[in-house]
């Protein structure tokens, strides 16, 4: 098994370091299906958004949902959400089940309980529950010939308790920035290519519509969140060089 859960390392550090918070995510994202399952009043929503750009060739060769599979692995299963996965694997999850009125899961649909069973090389089918309280609502690739964003969506809560929200994990190939050129001082040399992890993040009370709960721990909120992104960009990292050695 890998260790990459065990210990923050070199790439842990360099997401903290490089890794961009920010409030607004994408429209696109808030018009969404699990935007609707888990908002279906469509009540004031608390959003924000880690991103991190970094070279293509750090990831040549993977497919984006091989890169969505890492990032994955190395949220869910790494040392960071170590206390929160423990709490809801001896019973936490009673406490925030994920349920959504109207969610058909697919027939293939599981619940994971232990973090080796979280594939670093797929998406599991949607429906599939992490932990009790992580569930797969949609998923989407992009053709490896556009730059168009690929994403899945993990939600969490229900619609029918007083908290809820979503995680997107989103990775897009970024078109060539010709000014590179220019700003390198290399003319006719092609451009370096660029890809961008994104984690998405809304939380609502779906029965009220007031703030939720969450937003009186907003600065924890923010430290944990670069903290679970950088875990996911070191399994991410980590996997593809030791593939090269």
């Amino acid at each position: 098994m890998s260790t990459t859960w065990m210990l923050p390392r070199r790439q842990f550090f360099r997401s903290l370091r490089q890794s961009h918070y920010t409030s607004p995510v994408s429209s696109e994202f808030l018009a969404s299906s699990s935007f609707k399952f888990v908002n279906p009043r469509h009540h004031v929503v608390a959003t924000d958004n880690v991103s991190q750009k970094f070279p293509a060739a750090e990831i040549a060769g993977l497919s984006d949902q091989e890169v969505l599979a890492l990032f994955t692995s190395g949220f869910f299963s790494g040392f960071i959400f170590g206390f929160e996965r423990w709490i809801l694997r001896i019973g936490g999850y009673n406490l925030l089940p994920a349920r959504y009125t109207g969610f058909q899961p697919d027939s293939q649909a599981a619940t994971i309980w232990n973090r080796s069973k979280v594939p670093n090389t797929h998406l599991l089918p949607i429906g599939t529950c992490l932990f009790g309280s992580f569930s797969i609502l949609d998923k989407d690739f992009a053709e490896p010939s556009d730059y168009s964003s690929s994403y899945v969506d993990y939600g969490f809560g229900s619609d029918e308790f007083i908290f809820a929200g979503c995680h997107r994990f989103q990775i897009t190939r970024l078109p060539p920035n010709m000014d590179s050129e220019s700003e390198s001082g290399s003319k006719g040399k092609q451009p370096e290519l660029q890809v961008q992890i994104q984690l998405q993040h809304f939380r609502c009370n779906p029965q009220r519509n007031v703030p939720s709960v969450a937003e009186y721990i907003e600065r924890f909120h923010y430290v944990y969140a670069k903290a679970l992104f950088a875990n996911g960009f070191q399994s991410l990292l980590e996997r593809e060089q030791s593939n090269r050695t």
